[in-house]
């Protein structure tokens, strides 16, 4: 059985918008660190955070431990993709966006993440961690479409 070449290039393009937005993101939050924090409006302010750990800093500290397990992860949304049916293809671009963004600051600063949204009492997060919430929000979403159809 041949799989389908459709949506491979909408989810490539996806992901690569999503990892120059959040790296660029990064960049200007680091280079702007000594005007910060800064509120923007109620509850949401930009602050510079490094986080070794990964959703809400669990295994923080763990260095090189979180950089593989973070690595495997984005392979496997990398397989995930390949194999997956076209109308999950974009989430899943999404998800892997959002996963090399932050592998990338991984590999670059010792383990951590650059954080910088801050919204209410929520743990600081980053563009990648945006696309990873709402890529996986749609692809639960294109599944449970997909089973009613």
């Amino acid at each position: 059985m041949a799989r389908s070449k459709q949506g491979y290039a909408l989810a490539l393009a996806l992901a690569a918008a999503i990892v120059v937005a959040d790296q660029l993101s990064k960049w200007v939050i680091r280079a702007e660190a000594h005007r910060l924090p800064v509120k923007l409006v109620a509850g949401l302010h930009l602050d510079l955070t490094y986080n070794s750990g990964i959703s809400f800093s669990r295994f923080a500290g763990r260095g090189s431990i979180v950089v593989v397990m973070v690595a495997a992860v984005a392979a496997g949304v990398a397989v995930a993709l390949v194999f997956s049916p076209p109308r999950y293809r974009p989430a899943l671009g999404v998800i892997l966006g959002g996963a090399i963004g932050n592998l990338i600051d991984r590999l670059r600063f010792g383990g951590a993440v650059v954080d910088f949204i801050g919204f209410y009492g929520w743990p600081s997060f980053n563009i990648a961690d945006a696309a990873i919430v709402v890529g996986t929000v749609f692809l639960a979403l294109q599944v449970v479409v997909g089973r009613r159809e």
